[in-house]
C-alpha cells in the first residue's frame, strides 16, 4: 500500500526518525484470531513500520515478556542491533524482519525492563543532529511489574534525552480494556498522576491507539508517523534513496511532495525517475581511462562511483555506504565537508583508482595513484552533488575525417537483416559463415544512451543505422550517434586486414582463437567472426 512507501512517509514527514518497535510476546499473544495467532498479526504489523523506514532512519526492534529479546546481529559487528540502533537500509531492514519472524509467544508480561532497553537504543544512537524520537509500544496485557515503576523508567530516562521521546502505545485484548487503557494512555502522555508519577517538564506527547479488531493492527500502526506531521513546516520536494522498482524498470528514486490543504495532510504526489536516465550523461563520461565522476546525497552517501555496481547491472536493493568509505585521499574531507553543505568548488589532490586485473575474486586489481583536479558542484532541486575528478595529464586525440568505402558497416543484429544464407551455428550463437566482421554500439555511442537502452530495435532501424555508417557523400541524417562515431566504425574495419578470414584458418594455433575483436572507448565493437552480443554489452566495461 502507497500508504506504508518510504517516500510517502519522508514527504509527509521530512525529518529523519530514530524508532524503537517493542513488541509484546508473552503468553497471551498465542490467542487465535481466525487461522492466524495475534501473534502473527503483531509481527506483520512491526515488519510493515520497518517497510515505511528509508536508509536515513534509524531502527532497533525488542520484544518482551517475562524477559527482554534484542538481535544480536550476524557478525562481529553485533552491536549494531543489540545496543546501538541500525541504519535503516534494506540488508538491515531484511535482518529485523528475520529475528521478528521468529519470535514465540511466552511468559509474563514485564513493561519496565523492554523501556528501560528502548531509551538506551536511542540515547547510544544520539549524533547532535535533529531526529524524530519515537517508541512504539505494542501489548495485549497490563504490566505483571509495578505500574509507579513504569512511569518511573519513562520520567526518568527521557529527562536524560531532554523529554524528546514520543512514546506511541498500542492495546489489544486485556490491553483495551480499563485498565490497560489507563497505564498505555498515561505511557503516551507521559502523566504517572494515577500512579504517583506526576509530570516534571515539558514531554513531547504521543498517542494511546486502541485496536478492537486485530485485522486493523498493521493498518494503524504502520501510520504512526502521521503523528509527525507539522503543518508549520516549509516542505521542499524529497528525493529517495535509490531503490530498485518492483515494476521493472530497474534502479529508480522518487521525488515527491506533500499535498497540504488547510494545514491538513491530503496526500504525497510523486514522480519515479529511473537513475540511468537521471545519472547517464555522468556514467558514460569518457575523458581517459583514470578520469572518473561520482554523486552523493545530502547525507554523503554514494549513489554514484566506479567502485560501486552500475545502475545498469543492478538486481536488488543497493546497499548505501558513505563516499569516505570509497574516497581516502588525505585532504578528501575538505572536498566531502564541501559537497555534503552544498556547496561547489575545486582543488588539487591526489587520487587514487582500482582496477579489475580481469575477475575480480580470481584475478586480483592493481592501483593507479595520479594527481587530478576535483571539481564539484551540487545538483539543485534533488539534493544531490557531483564531482568530476580529471587527471591533469589527459589529452583528447581525434581522428581525422575518415570517408566510408560504403561497406565498412554490418550491424550485429543479424535477426533483423536479410543475411539468412550466410547465417551458421558457432560457439552456439548465429555466425556470419563468410567470416565478415559486425558492429556492436555500446549505449555510450548515443547522444541519448538511456533512449537507446529503452527502445526496441527494429529492421526499419536497423537499416537506417547501415545506410547512415556506409553513406559516402553525408546525405543520410544521423540516427543519434555521438560525432565521432562513424569515424571508429570506418577505422576499426581496417583490422580486417590483419585478421585472416574465418574460412581461411589452417592448422596450428588459428584453431584455438574463437573470435578477434576491437573495442573502442566511445562504445563500438567489432568482431569477427560477426555474431550478435546482448544489448547492455560495452567493451569499455569489460576486464580485457
Amino acid at each position: 500500500m502507497y500508504l506504508y512507501r518510504p517516500w510517502y512517509v519522508v514527504a509527509s514527514t521530512p525529518l529523519p526518525k530514530n524508532i524503537v518497535v517493542v513488541l509484546d510476546t508473552s503468553s497471551s499473544m498465542k490467542a487465535k484470531h481466525g487461522n492466524e495467532t495475534v501473534l502473527d498479526l503483531a509481527k506483520l504489523a512491526a515488519k510493515t513500520v520497518l517497510g515505511t523506514l528509508s536508509p536515513s532512519d534509524k531502527v532497533a526492534f525488542i520484544s518482551f515478556a517475562a524477559e527482554v529479546e534484542i538481535p544480536l546481529g550476524k557478525s562481529y559487528a553485533s552491536h549494531c542491533f543489540s545496543d546501538h540502533l541500525a541504519d535503516a537500509v534494506p540488508s538491515n531492514i531484511a535482518y529485523l524482519n528475520s529475528h521478528i519472524d521468529e519470535r514465540e509467544a511466552y511468559g509474563s508480561t514485564f513493561y519496565t525492563d523492554a523501556l528501560e532497553k528502548a531509551f538506551m537504543f536511542l540515547k547510544n544512537s544520539e549524533n547532535g543532529g535533529t531526529r524524530d524520537k519515537v517508541i512504539l509500544f505494542l501489548t495485549d496485557g497490563i504490566p505483571t511489574d509495578s505500574k509507579q515503576m513504569v512511569m518511573n523508567t519513562i520520567q526518568q530516562r527521557n529527562e536524560e534525552l531532554n523529554n524528546g521521546v514520543m512514546i506511541i502505545t498500542y492495546g489489544l485484548g486485556a490491553a483495551a480494556q480499563k485498565e490497560g487503557r489507563e497505564i498505555l494512555t498515561s505511557m503516551a502522555n507521559q502523566d504517572g498522576t494515577l500512579y504517583g508519577v506526576p509530570p516534571r517538564g515539558q514531554v513531547r506527547k504521543g498517542q494511546y491507539i486502541e485496536i478492537q479488531n486485530p485485522d486493523e493492527l498493521r493498518t494503524k500502526m504502520a501510520l504512526y508517523y502521521a503523528l509527525f506531521f507539522d503543518s508549520r513546516t516549509k516542505h521542499s520536494p524529497k528525493v529517495s534513496v535509490p531503490y530498485l522498482d518492483a515494476w521493472g524498470l530497474g534502479l529508480i528514486t522518487t521525488v515527491s511532495l506533500p499535498i497540504v490543504i488547510n494545514g491538513q495532510l491530503k496526500g504525497v504526489v510523486g514522480l519515479d525517475l529511473t537513475m540511468i536516465d537521471l545519472l547517464e550523461d555522468v556514467l558514460y563520461l569518457q575523458k581517459g581511462e583514470l578520469s572518473y565522476a561520482f554523486i552523493i546525497d545530502d547525507r554523503g552517501r554514494a549513489v554514484l562511483h566506479p567502485l560501486l555496481p552500475s545502475p545498469l547491472d543492478v538486481f536488488e536493493d543497493p546497499i548505501l555506504i558513505n563516499i569516505t568509505d570509497i574516497e581516502r585521499g588525505a585532504d578528501f574531507e575538505q572536498v566531502y565537508t564541501s559537497m555534503t553543505k552544498g556547496s561547489a568548488g575545486t582543488k588539487d589532490l591526489t587520487a587514487v583508482r582500482t582496477f579489475s586485473k580481469g575477475e575480480w575474486s580470481l584475478e586480483g586489481r592493481v592501483t593507479k595513484t595520479f594527481s587530478a583536479t576535483y571539481y564539484w558542484k551540487p545538483i539543485e532541486v534533488i539534493g544531490y552533488s557531483l564531482c568530476l575528478v580529471l587527471t591533469k595529464d589527459f589529452k583528447q586525440i581525434d581522428l581525422a575525417s575518415l570517408v566510408s568505402s560504403g561497406d565498412d558497416f554490418l550491424y550485429h543484429r543479424l535477426d533483423l537483416i536479410e543475411r539468412n544464407s550466410d547465417l551458421c551455428r558457432y560457439y552456439n550463437t548465429s555466425s556470419l559463415r563468410s567470416g565478415r566482421s559486425t558492429v556492436k554500439f555500446a549505449a555510450e555511442a548515443f547522444t541519448d544512451p538511456s533512449r537507446y537502452l529503452d527502445t526496441e530495435e527494429t529492421a526499419g532501424r536497423v537499416r537506417h543505422y547501415t545506410k547512415f555508417m556506409n553513406d559516402r557523400i553525408g546525405f543520410v541524417p544521423n540516427p543519434g550517434f555521438k560525432s565521432d562515431i562513424r569515424n571508429n566504425v570506418i577505422a576499426t574495419r581496417q583490422a580486417e586486414k590483419y585478421w585472416p578470414s574465418f574460412h581461411r584458418l589452417d592448422s596450428g594455433i588459428q584453431h584455438w582463437i574463437p573470435w578477434r575483436y576491437i573495442g573502442t572507448y566511445n562504445g563500438v565493437f567489432r568482431r569477427i567472426p560477426g555474431g550478435m552480443n546482448h544489448k547492455l554489452y560495452s567493451p569499455s566495461m569489460r576486464p580485457w
